[in-house]
């Protein structure tokens, strides 16, 4: 196609949009509308996967010592627990270090531990041990309690084994949800475009009859088709960001450092948002094009 020819097309694709401007507003609403909830919908989605992951990141085993083990044992402990295939991270923490954080989780009534320092601290020594892959906690818990030194090992097995079973349920419905969310996206805009064209079929046939190829026919509709997707996805992705910014403005304002607290384990804010325009934008620009020259394949044989 020559240049001048694809500038001509262009621009009849553009004024198209002007010339049939009530449809055009109609199709731009509805590839908006199904964009905002698709995006709304991937947003939530991420933010749990997000906090499925830190929520997970969070399992740890505490393998506590015997009170008999010599500081050779201690380190003989560590290497043999660091060589474990799975092992992320290992911390000791010796019986003074127990005593203090127990006091701190006692808050105002840590006088009740007085006393209890020196040879009096019932706290073992300890290594905190975390995994790459919480699914395999259970056998590398089972290997360190092994040990020799190793008086006992805690993880939390029960609650483990549900919180494994509740974030994996959570990462399935979620990506069934947006699968099945992607495809009505589709289906409805494909659609909402399509009655753009038959709203124009009589146009269609007379061009067709007095000699246009059907690419010269077809490009300005592309066009069109691709500049609502785009024009959709924009205005989408524009509205997913303010709601996105007022809900992170609200939780903010009402509920202060717990919030804090919890922003730690979502998504992040910046690169959420972009990520997720950048899939809007895709989904118009992609079904946008397609609707438009799919729907255009029954009028052109003629």
């Amino acid at each position: 196609m020559k240049i001048k020819t694809f500038g001509l097309q262009f621009r009849q694709g553009i004024s198209g949009l002007w010339r049939n401007r009530i449809m055009s507003l109609v199709a731009i609403g509805s590839v908006t509308a199904v964009l905002l909830v698709l995006g709304l919908s991937l947003l939530t989605i991420m933010n749990i996967n997000s906090l499925a992951d830190y929520i997970e990141s969070s399992v740890e085993i505490k393998a506590f010592l015997e009170e008999e083990v010599d500081s050779s044992q201690v380190t003989l402990i560590e290497s043999r627990i660091r060589q474990i295939y799975g092992v992320k991270d290992i911390a000791f923490e010796t019986k003074e270090q127990a005593l203090e954080k127990y006091k701190e989780q006692l808050g105002n009534n840590h006088s009740l531990l007085e006393g209890l320092e020196g040879e009096n601290n019932p706290f073992p020594s300890s290594y905190i041990v975390k995994v790459h892959d919480p699914n395999t906690i259970g056998s590398i818990a089972d290997e360190i309690a092994a040990f020799e030194g190793v008086e006992e090992v805690q993880y939390g097995k029960d609650v483990v084994d549900r919180l494994l079973k509740s974030t994996d349920l959570v990462r399935v419905v979620g990506t069934v949800l947006i699968c099945i969310l992607a495809l009505i996206s589709v289906f409805i805009i494909s659609n909402t475009i399509k009655l753009t064209v038959v709203a124009r079929r009589k146009e269609i046939s007379i061009m067709k009859y007095i000699g246009a190829t059907d690419s010269f026919i077809r490009f300005p509709f592309i066009i069109e088709g691709l500049m609502l997707g785009i024009i959709g996805a924009v205005i989408a992705s524009g509205m997913v960001a303010g709601i996105y910014n007022y809900f992170y403005i609200s939780m903010h304002r009402d509920f202060g450092g717990i919030f804090v607290l919890i922003s730690g384990s979502l998504a992040p804010f910046a690169q959420t948002l972009y990520n997720t325009s950048l899939i809007l934008l895709a989904v118009g620009v992609v079904i946008g094009t397609l609707g438009s020259s799919v729907s255009l394949r029954r009028f052109l044989n003629v």
